[in-house]
């Protein structure tokens, strides 16, 4: 195995720039929990429009 110099450690750059699959997965809830959240809004306002809300009796 080569050794390296102190010097030459710090030029080493690491880490990635591309999406990771947890990043992915992240996007993807969160864009869910939003468009689950505007159906149930969406839901809500046609019901109290049209009069159809359940009575809470």
């Amino acid at each position: 195995m080569k050794r390296i110099k102190k010097e030459s450690l710090n030029q080493i750059k690491g880490g990635t720039s591309t999406i990771t699959g947890t990043i992915l997965n992240a996007l993807v809830d969160i864009f869910t929990l939003i468009k689950d959240a505007g159906y149930a809004v969406g839901s809500g306002i046609r019901r109290i429009s049209e009069d159809q809300l359940c009575p809470l009796k």
